[in-house]
């Protein structure tokens, strides 16, 4: 099927890593953020990325906008290789192009969160001042 503006997804979707137990970090851009996009006008869309909770893998990459097709495929290459996704995101790609728009994507994914402590898990709580009660 072919859509316009194109639509390319590679790996797992938010919905399959939710049924599956994978917990993510997700990110999102505007495709309209995207410098390639300003100049040509092409401006709807978005890409999405889901990344590892615990770890850098991309997870799964969608992308609707002009040039979705191109820029998937890098995204693929990436996770193919088993790269974490700082190695795409703080890379240098020709400008102007949409896929220069991964750098400014990959710096939207939140960072590995820290465990919090719950009751359950309070025998983890750091000692002195910073131990629960202090």
């Amino acid at each position: 099927m072919f859509t316009d503006p194109p639509l390319a997804r590679v790996g797992l979707s938010e919905t399959e890593a939710h049924r599956q137990g994978v917990t993510t970090r997700v990110a999102t851009l505007p495709t309209s953020a995207v410098l390639r996009a300003k100049t040509t006008g092409e401006t709807q869309g978005f890409m999405k990325v889901l990344v590892g909770a615990s770890d850098d893998r991309i997870l799964g990459f969608t992308m609707i906008g002009a040039e979705a097709g191109e820029v998937v495929a890098v995204v693929q290459m990436t996770m193919l290789a088993e790269l974490p996704y700082p190695m795409l995101g703080d890379a240098i790609l020709a400008h102007p192009t949409m896929a220069e728009g991964l750098g400014f994507l990959f710096s939207n994914v939140p960072p590995v969160s820290t465990p919090r402590v719950t009751p359950d898990n309070a025998s983890l709580a750091p000692a002195g001042p910073l131990a629960l009660g202090a």
